[in-house]
């Protein structure tokens, strides 16, 4: 979080970014999905965050799946 920003922690903005995918994953669909959040990262009004995430196997060694959240574009 940057410094001197109110109303907003670390434990809060992580629930946010975990909490949207997980309700896109709920609805099945698929390995990318996009969706939005409201970030605020100043005083001002939260501004409207698009990101991306994946879900891939781990690497090529574990295929265990591992989710991935990045920016539009990213890989």
């Amino acid at each position: 979080m940057p410094p001197g920003v109110t109303c907003r922690d670390e434990a809060g903005r992580l629930w946010d970014l975990l909490r949207m995918p997980r309700c896109q994953i709920r609805s099945g669909s698929g390995a990318r999905m996009t969706f939005q959040l409201r970030v605020r990262n100043d005083n001002r009004r939260p501004k409207l965050v698009t990101l991306c995430a994946q879900c891939d196997p781990l690497d090529i060694d574990d295929p265990a799946a591992a989710i991935s959240i990045m920016l539009p574009g990213e890989d």
